[in-house]
């Protein structure tokens, strides 16, 4: 075959991939709690906390029960930490917002990620709430 033509192939396999993959985003966006999450970082229900899942594409649910403690830390702080490892590399990092402060979330130990770290909207707000309703639970 010709150089130019299996060039062509390519190009337009690659140009249609980007197209399906583009659709396929812009219509799992559509699910109104995915995309209110990503704009919130989380959410508080009843029963447990919701945090954006990979990619941004799903929910990923804890209880409370599952929830040891959390606390917040400046946006500086949390990245030297996770540079440091003072987290470990069991973290699983859901930044909804650059230079924001940073909530971490430790979790019980049954789970893949021991501990998650998010940044809210407003992060004073959610530990508050946050701790409240572990204490509740408790």
């Amino acid at each position: 075959m010709n150089s130019g033509i299996v060039f062509l192939i390519v190009f337009w396999s690659l140009v249609l991939a980007v197209l399906i993959v583009v659709a396929w985003l812009k219509l799992s966006n559509r699910s109104y709690r995915v995309g209110q999450l990503r704009v919130d970082g989380a959410a508080l229900t009843e029963s447990h906390l919701e945090l954006p899942g990979f990619l941004w594409l799903s929910v990923v649910r804890f209880t409370y029960a599952d929830i040891e403690s959390v606390e917040r830390l400046p946006f500086a702080k949390g990245v030297i930490s996770l540079l440091l490892f003072r987290y470990g590399i069991s973290t699983r990092l859901i930044f909804t917002r650059l230079f924001q402060e940073i909530v971490v979330i430790k979790l019980k130990a049954p789970s893949f990620f021991k501990y998650v770290m998010i940044t809210p909207r407003n992060a004073a707000a959610f530990v508050e709430q946050l701790q409240s309703r572990l204490r509740r639970g408790a």
